[in-house]
């Protein structure tokens, strides 16, 4: 039960197998040994990955490399255009200041009297060698300089405000009213932008909860001048209302606490024992943070270096899928459908179960179903769906108007839906 023998290495590459199923939004990480990879917007933990330009915002990136031995880690920073692809009409001197160069990564600490040994390893950006002089996406790229791989990417997005966007979210929507579904509507006021051609010129991105699998990307107005956009009554921004987040805090190796039914030690690892997972079939309201996760401990100060590494074990009581697959979403995946999260039916316990290994703290997490072929979770087969549900969305309006190069962010608004209140 407590994979006492399983071997160590087997176990990291199980944890952070990687398939070309992942999708270039997501953060990535590439390497067997890299763990709990964070992004903090201006030391926020639960903030999207988004930067104003001009600003004083900016990025805390670390990750966890599970050895104590130096690796000597550098980064690349490259602009992507709106589908998170390399733009290459651009040089870097173009949207960059400063060093342009890869930049080395000099702050590392090694863990604090930990079971798993690991180096911490975090940058700041921009810094007083590198900045950003430009809006759109990007991508940075985290590489071994001896080992010559990469080893992990993240991705962020830099604002730059021209296009102020205005929006609400009904539950009366053209597929049911107060049931199943959350309808986004908004209004982009492109007067700045001096448009000619909106339907080209124009791209927009709509998300819930930072879920990219679900994204609706570009919906079809309906209505539009050169100054005025309006999305009212689009279909496709009906969004499946979802359920809040399951959590559990994992935050004491001596007892269990929220979500935790029993911790113990078999070497060489601790474990814990989530309390075991039920379908959803009613709203039952529970603040979460919509699947982020927050490393700390209640024994140690520095949460980075003395939060240990744990086997938790995920169980959920579900009837066996024949046509798909359930997986354990949230931050902690990085919203992505990898086989490392991917729960096995066990026909002895008449459950699905998965362990996972993860740095103490606090995580928000679901259940998707993952038919098979299909590329977007589901929210449904075990969750429920309730339009009562607190969801976060963000939308997003890219311009690049003809004859441009790279595609401006120029309007962002993000906001929590809070049904009734």
């Amino acid at each position: 039960m407590y994979f006492c023998s399983m071997n160590r290495k087997i176990l990291f590459c199980l944890f952070l197998l990687i398939t070309s199923y992942l999708f270039a939004q997501r953060n990535e990480i590439k390497l067997d040994r890299i763990h709990t990879l964070q992004v903090l917007v201006n030391g926020k933990w639960n903030h999207s990955p988004l930067l104003s330009l001009g600003s004083a915002d900016y990025l805390n990136v670390s990750f966890d490399d599970l050895t104590h031995e130096y690796h000597r880690y550098r980064y690349k920073v490259e602009l992507c255009n709106f589908d998170w692809k390399k733009n290459e009409q651009l040089f870097e001197s173009d949207y960059l200041r400063g060093e342009t160069s890869d930049q080395p990564i000099d702050k590392y600490e090694k863990s604090i009297n930990t079971t798993v040994l690991y180096t911490h390893y975090s940058f700041i950006f921009p810094n007083n060698r590198i900045g950003i002089t430009k809006s759109g996406n990007y991508r940075i790229t985290i590489f071994d300089d001896d080992e010559q791989q990469d080893v992990a990417c993240v991705y962020f997005s830099v604002v730059d405000d021209k296009a102020p966007i205005s929006a609400t979210v009904t539950t009366n929507t053209d597929i049911d009213k107060d049931q199943n579904h959350q309808q986004v509507k908004f209004n982009v006021n492109a007067g700045n932008l001096g448009l000619t051609n909106p339907d080209t010129e124009l791209k927009t991105v709509v998300l819930q909860n930072n879920r990219w699998d679900n994204a609706v990307i570009n919906p079809k107005p309906d209505f539009f001048t050169p100054s005025d956009i309006q999305w009212k009554y689009a279909k496709e921004l009906i969004f499946k209302a979802a359920n809040e987040y399951r959590k559990f805090e994992l935050t004491n190796l001596h007892y269990g606490v929220m979500g935790i039914d029993k911790i113990s030690w078999f070497a060489p690892y601790f474990h814990a024992e989530l309390y075991q997972g039920k379908d959803r079939r009613n709203y039952i309201y529970d603040e979460d943070q919509d699947g982020a996760f927050y490393i700390r401990t209640q024994d140690y100060e520095d949460f980075d270096l003395q939060s240990d590494y744990v086997l938790v074990h995920f169980s959920l009581k579900h009837a066996p899928e024949l046509d798909g697959d359930i997986y354990v979403n949230g931050a902690l995946s990085n919203d992505s459908f990898l086989p490392a999260f991917k729960m096995t039916y066990n026909e002895q316990s008449q459950a699905y179960e998965n362990t996972i290994l993860l740095k103490q703290g606090y995580y928000n997490y679901l259940y998707l179903y993952l038919p098979k072929g299909a590329e977007t979770g589901e929210t449904e087969t075990v969750e429920g769906d309730f339009y009562q549900t607190e969801n976060k969305y963000t939308i997003m309006v890219y311009f690049r108007p003809e004859g441009g190069r790279y595609d401006q962010l120029v309007g962002v608004r993000e906001f929590n839906f809070m049904p009734g209140k």
